[in-house]
């Protein structure tokens, strides 16, 4: 039995418990958790991505990038912090924004670097990611949002219960060997 699936699952069932209990404050903690992404995938662009292609239209629009998600994603950590109330809110939406927008801007990086034929499916995968997490961001301040919340808590929860039982169920066997004396090996 693999003790680090053991705990990766009953911290997944914590999550999806605390979903299902305080959706409000899961909701906090993801602006903030998607602030960190964003801060972080800013600072990737400023380093690595914008230095891909020598175009410098690629590299301007890269790099307003960059510095764009670093400025929300610091405003989407600091101002709920320091503020209250609507201003999650705000956060929120804003945060589904930029998505929007970011999404947008992967679409012309992918067909920049098309053009150059670099492989693309990383940036790909990120602009789904951005407009499925923007859509989820639009519907969180509304009632239907609490209800995703949820029922993405109750998924965690049975997922990590499914974990527990399947690493439970196939956990190895430990046999026990006997010691035999010296008499009964002349039997």
């Amino acid at each position: 039995m693999r003790k680090s699936y053991l705990m990766l699952a009953a911290l997944t069932a914590i999550i999806g418990i605390m979903m299902i209990i305080a959706p409000t404050e899961c909701i906090k903690v993801c602006v903030i958790a998607v602030g960190i992404a964003i801060i972080l995938n800013g600072l990737h662009i400023l380093i690595t991505v914008r230095n891909i292609l020598p175009n410098s239209n690629f590299c301007t629009t890269e790099t307003i990038k960059g510095f764009a998600s670093i400025i929300i994603g610091a405003l989407a950590v600091l101002l709920p912090l320091v503020f209250a109330g609507l201003l999650w809110t705000i956060m929120i939406y804003v945060i589904a924004v930029f998505l929007l927008i970011s999404a947008a801007t992967e679409v012309y990086l992918i067909m920049q670097l098309k053009a150059a034929n670099i492989e693309t499916h990383s940036f790909s995968t990120e602009a789904i990611v951005s407009v499925a997490l923007a859509a989820i961001l639009f519907c969180l301040p509304i009632k239907i949002g609490i209800i995703i919340l949820r029922l993405g808590g109750i998924a965690l929860l049975v997922g990590s219960a499914i974990c527990i039982y399947l690493e439970w169920k196939h956990k190895p066997l430990t046999i026990k060997a006997e010691i035999l004396k010296d008499a009964d090996l002349e039997k």
